[in-house]
């Protein structure tokens, strides 16, 4: 929805990134294997936030989208999870930047590298050798993540009127 001077309004942008912030509790329920519990499809929503309505939605809600994941899973890397969730935020917005200057697969590509990267946060609570062994499943959950918003994306891109 977009006024005639092609603007949306501010209390629409805030329903849209509840709703997929939302989306994003929804995903943490949706595990994926791994030793930390916060590995899930919550980043779909904030990564499809970011292709679809650019990068300060996409940093919104992959932000408030990991915040709130943490939240329900009882903060399993403590304080750890605020710095993690600004990174999810500059990964939405590098995810949204990228898809608008360039294509979708570059957003997405530098999206799960930043997710991805994200795990040297976590040093402090697992330790070098649980950052090693946990990197794994976090490559894979942010790639399926990755995958996820892009399928969603290719699907509705040109079509969606939100």
């Amino acid at each position: 929805m977009r006024s005639q001077s092609g603007h949306v309004p501010r209390t629409y942008r805030i329903a849209r990134i509840a709703v997929f912030t939302t989306l994003s509790v929804v995903g943490s329920f949706l595990h994926l294997p791994g030793p930390v519990q916060t590995v899930a499809f919550d980043s779909a929503p904030g990564f499809f936030a970011a292709l679809y309505f650019g990068p300060l939605d996409g940093a919104a809600v992959s932000g408030l989208g990991h915040f709130a994941t943490s939240v329900v899973n009882g903060f399993p890397l403590g304080i750890l999870h605020l710095p993690i969730a600004l990174g999810l935020c500059a990964a939405g917005a590098v995810i949204g930047f990228l898809n608008q200057r360039w294509n979708f697969v570059s957003g997405i590509v530098a999206g799960i590298a930043i997710n991805t990267g994200l795990i040297v946060l976590a040093i402090p609570a697992l330790g070098w050798a649980g950052v090693i062994s946990f990197l794994p499943f976090l490559l894979l959950a942010a790639s399926a993540n990755g995958f996820v918003a892009c399928v969603a994306y290719l699907n509705v891109r040109g079509r969606l009127r939100l």
